[in-house]
């Protein structure tokens, strides 16, 4: 019940589908159990009294309650369904909200084939549980109730004869549903499957032009083998007490036929005896499938409770990195510093009690090696990660005290690799300002040097770009995304290597673009291009999650330090030649 309870929470609007289900399914199984006791009546009738007439009617009586059992049984089913396809939407719409909200931190340490195969499986994974046991639930706990009491009803020694089988039956199904730390492990062993197989059909395209196997993908190909290995385990361990359970429910008659012997001999009497031994045989099938249905549910009740879990403990890693957020809605100014701020994605710390001031409406550039932190610090002021210690302040105040609407709307960032979305030119560039007039949105493609691009189309900023249109170059695609950033006009612009992958045109048209994007702003450039960032007011260089220097071009390249010798290899690899 703590399992339904946790999941009906995301359908409250379709709760009154619990009900009509349970009712229509008491319902049914009393249809069902009805026909079971008039078949006793027409077996009475029709073997010991030898009434043909009350047969007949008693015959008649069965298939209206067996007809009635198919209606009201398949609405229970109908009404469940419904609210099944219900929690399933609601599912993925919940984690998509949560998607949304979730932490820079959570997509770093998560692969996407993971979430996509969580979401997707788990959501999945919950109809079972809803479609069909919700009916399936109230006919395992009402027919052996019903059954048992026609049962005693016609004779008590069938009566006890029952309950014998039934905790026999019970002791076999204990043994075959298996051991609950096993399914834990059988679980988290599909799961890692199912995920690692996404990730692996992604990158199909690598092992077809590499002509490479499975093996080359060593966590896919473990996945698969220990998930085969767990599969086989937990299948010979419930085979035994299975076949004994089949062959139990199988050989009723092995029960009765001995008795019913013994009883005529001792001149009861016989047609009677066979009545009761064809009632009973009959009755007792409803027990076996009263049996699986139980064994069901206890495995998809287990399988919901793990999906529970799995989603909720999804929901919450997506946010309990997220920057937490205030009031604020304005900036005095937007000047930034680092006071003693200390950073890790995991344990181990990129940015090490690094403490830095940043002056408002100045052009600073963020050079260093590869992980040194540069890119880490661009993000901390963005407020895309939680801080582990110190401060971050923006006019002043914490970055924490602004609202999430104020960060946003003040700070632009522009990307290695922009993306865009498949809509217009023009749709893409307003979405940096929704409210912005059709004007504005084509004085921003002016600044960002995008005329070039939409001459090129019919229907200039019209022109849909993705499947259903035009595909941009990687350079063309930066140009709209800054003329995305433009029309949003923040105060604090970020640059993460938003030229590196441009070819010598568009790199040209790029940085005339960023001319107009930087104006009178507080810009963070990181670059590798040490070319690019000779005229910015000031240079950090970045190494081993400390600022190690800092000043113009010219003063680091008379200082002759670690900048000096970035200048020096810049310049031979320049020089080099094939």
């Amino acid at each position: 019940m703590n399992t339904y309870k946790r999941l009906l929470k995301y359908t409250p609007e379709k709760i009154h589908c619990v009900y009509i289900s349970i009712i229509c399914a008491v319902l049914g199984v009393a249809s069902q159990m009805g026909a079971f006791w008039f078949l006793w009546k027409f077996l009475y009738a029709f073997l010991v009294t030898k009434n043909v007439t009350d047969g007949a009617t008693y015959a008649t009586v069965i298939v209206a309650l067996l007809g009635g059992y198919a209606i009201v049984y398949f609405l229970a089913l109908w009404a469940s369904h419904v609210l099944g396809f219900r929690l399933e939407s609601n599912l993925r719409k919940k984690a998509i909200i949560h998607m949304m909200n979730a932490s820079f931190a959570f997509f770093d340490m998560n692969p996407s084939g993971k979430i996509r195969k969580l979401i997707d499986d788990n959501a999945q994974d919950t109809h079972m549980l809803i479609a069909h046991l919700i009916p399936d639930n109230v006919s395992a706990i009402f027919t052996p109730l019903f059954m048992f009491l026609i049962v005693f009803a016609v004779d008590v020694k069938l009566g006890l004869l029952l309950v014998a089988i039934t905790i026999i039956g019970g002791v076999q199904m204990m043994f075959m549903m298996g051991n609950k730390g096993f399914m834990k492990k059988y679980q988290a062993a599909l799961e890692r499957m199912n995920a690692e197989a996404v990730e692996y059909v992604r990158g199909m395209q690598i092992v077809k032009i590499f002509k490479s196997t499975v093996e080359s993908f060593k966590a896919f190909y473990q996945a698969i083998t220990d998930y085969s290995d767990l599969a086989y385990k937990y299948t010979l361990s419930c085979r035994t007490p299975y076949v004994i359970f089949q062959v139990l429910f199988n050989l009723f008659a092995v029960f009765t036929i001995p008795a019913a012997i013994y009883f005529m001999n001792k001149g009861a009497d016989g047609t009677l005896i066979i009545a009761k031994c064809v009632f009973f045989i009959c009755i007792a099938g409803v027990l076996f499938s009263s049996f699986m249905r139980v064994m069901y549910v206890g495995m998809y009740n287990f399988q919901a409770k793990s999906v529970v879990d799995k989603l909720e403990n999804l929901f919450s890693d997506m946010e309990k990195d997220n920057l937490e957020h205030g009031t604020e809605e304005t900036f005095d100014n937007f000047g930034i510093e680092f006071k003693n701020v200390s950073f890790g994605y995991t344990e181990e710390k990129i940015l090490k009690d690094v403490s830095l001031k940043l002056a408002p409406n100045k052009t600073y550039a963020l050079v260093g090696s590869s992980g040194g932190g540069k890119s880490t610090i661009a993000k901390l002021i963005s407020g895309f990660y939680k801080i582990n210690s110190g401060e971050i302040l923006i006019g002043g105040k914490n970055i924490s005290s602004y609202s999430r609407n104020a960060l946003m709307r003040s700070i632009a960032f522009v990307f290695q690799t922009s993306k865009l979305f498949k809509t217009s030119i023009f749709e893409n560039v307003r979405m940096g300002n929704k409210d912005a007039s059709y004007d504005q949105v084509i004085n921003a493609l002016k600044l960002a040097r995008c005329e070039d691009i939409l001459e090129k189309f019919p229907e200039r900023e019209k022109t849909m770009i993705g499947s259903h249109g035009v595909h941009l170059s990687g350079g063309e695609i930066q140009r709209v995304a800054i003329a995305r950033a433009i029309l949003k006009n923040a105060n604090i612009i970020i640059l993460d290597e938003a030229s590196a992958a441009a070819d010598p045109e568009n790199e040209y048209e790029i940085q005339q673009a960023f001319s107009n994007l930087m104006k009178d702003k507080t810009v963070i450039m990181i670059a590798h291009r040490l070319s690019s960032i000779k005229n910015v007011d000031e240079i950090l260089v970045v190494e081993d999650g400390n600022i190690v220097e800092r000043g113009s071009h010219a003063e680091l390249m008379q200082k002759a330090g670690k900048y000096y010798h970035l200048q020096k290899l810049y310049s031979k690899a320049n020089d080099w030649r094939v």
